[in-house]
């Protein structure tokens, strides 16, 4: 648990960033969908934004019930009114179960642009193929990722010398919100469960039986793989499949919000891109952790290094997405060096290094004649939080 002088300091929910950002989202007759991995606090959200509502005005729809599934297929607006009754603010949890859900969606909110419609959805691939046609310029889209440190520096008022304990407990255990207040075993046992029972659920549906046993051993290589460029086509070799295979389930995977791909700028010019290099981290590091089955603090770990740079490189994401919205991200490597991020808006870079042991760096020769002028920042255990808070 996040401990202060030695006692719990969990005594209820942490204020979620995007809770915000939702709330000045509702009343402008758009339908807003809220996509997120399993277990990350969607339902917890959406119902607390839900329950703000008049009570009479309030409804709650579970599309794991398949009775709920079958209310609302598209059939007409009348079966869907009869289904709303008078409720004005409405969440369709798990929308992604409700077959053409984009239908019954574009339906409603064209008749109602007065109703405050909430869709949540754990597999992207699935809800957004269903959505993205009927609903084109009649929808919000946000993703809710696992609790960032300016959440957790928010709503426990951590002063900088408290800090590198908890990111010690995320490198561990990482940032699911229902774990905050675990213990280190009992964090290690509900990971462990994450893993095995839900990490898997959405990608499951859409690969071939025989192939199914192949995601557990692909997950795991790419566990062990992260910090590093990964090759395809080792992949390939070294799990006895096709290049084309590791390539269409990492995109699942990555669909499913289990993990990310950073893409590799390289050459002399910044818009090149390499089609043959990427990294690929993971949304959460405690679930990345179940997977190797090592929950062994950073001082123990061969791979402090490689947490410590994952952490960075979501933290700043998660920033990223809830203060300047689209900001395009990529790694770099030269001949003689790397650089571990680099960001572009509009025109304007910023670069990073993130060290999680030696705060002393030296810029990559190379990277500094390509990119005289972009400054390069670096991500300690005592800078981190003045670039994500």
């Amino acid at each position: 648990m996040y401990i202060r002088d030695n006692r719990a300091i969990i005594s209820g929910m942490i204020n979620r960033t995007l809770e915000k950002v939702i709330k000045n989202s509702l009343g402008k007759g758009k339908v807003i969908i809220v996509y997120g991995p399993r277990r990350i606090g969607k339902t917890t959200l959406v119902k607390k934004i839900l329950a703000e509502a008049p009570k009479d005005q309030q409804l709650y729809l579970n599309c794991d019930e398949l009775q709920t599934q079958n209310e609302l297929a598209p059939t007409s607006l009348a079966s869907l009114e009869q289904v709303i009754g008078s409720a004005q603010r409405i969440v369709i949890d798990e929308a992604q179960r409700v077959r053409n859900i984009g239908l019954t969606l574009k339906i409603l909110i064209d008749a109602h642009p007065e109703l405050d419609i909430i869709a949540t959805g754990s597999s992207s691939f699935d809800l957004a193929n269903k959505v993205k046609e009927p609903l084109t310029g009649r929808a919000y889209e946000f993703q809710l990722m696992p609790v960032s440190l300016a959440e957790l520096i928010d709503y426990f008022d951590y002063r900088p010398r408290q800090l590198e304990g908890v990111y010690e407990r995320l490198m561990r255990y990482g940032a699911y919100p229902g774990l905050l207040e675990l213990s280190g075993e009992q964090a290690e046992q509900e990971l462990s469960t994450i893993a095995s029972q839900y990490v898997y659920k959405d990608t499951l549906e859409l690969v071939e039986l025989r192939q199914q046993q192949l995601l557990p051993r692909l997950l795991e290589a790419l566990a062990l793989q992260m910090g590093s460029e990964v090759s395809y086509h080792e992949l390939g070799v070294l799990l006895g499949v096709k290049l084309e295979t590791i390539a269409r389930y990492i995109s699942l995977l990555e669909q499913a919000f289990i993990v990310f791909r950073l893409p590799a700028l390289t050459g002399n010019q910044r818009s090149q891109l390499s089609n043959r290099k990427r990294k690929v981290y993971f949304y959460d590091l405690g679930v990345r952790n179940a997977l190797i089955r090592n929950f062994n603090e950073p001082s123990l770990r061969p791979d402090a290094q490689a947490l410590w740079e994952a952490l960075c490189v979501n933290e700043r994401r998660k920033y990223q997405a809830m203060n300047q919205g689209n900001i395009n991200m990529y790694y770099w490597r030269g001949l003689y060096g790397e650089v571990d991020m680099l960001e572009s808006r509009a025109g304007q870079w910023q670069a990073f290094e993130c060290q999680w042991d030696d705060e002393k760096f030296l810029v990559p020769k190379y990277f500094k004649q390509q990119f005289p002028e972009v400054q390069l920042h670096l991500l300690s255990k005592s800078t981190l939080h003045e670039y994500v808070v």
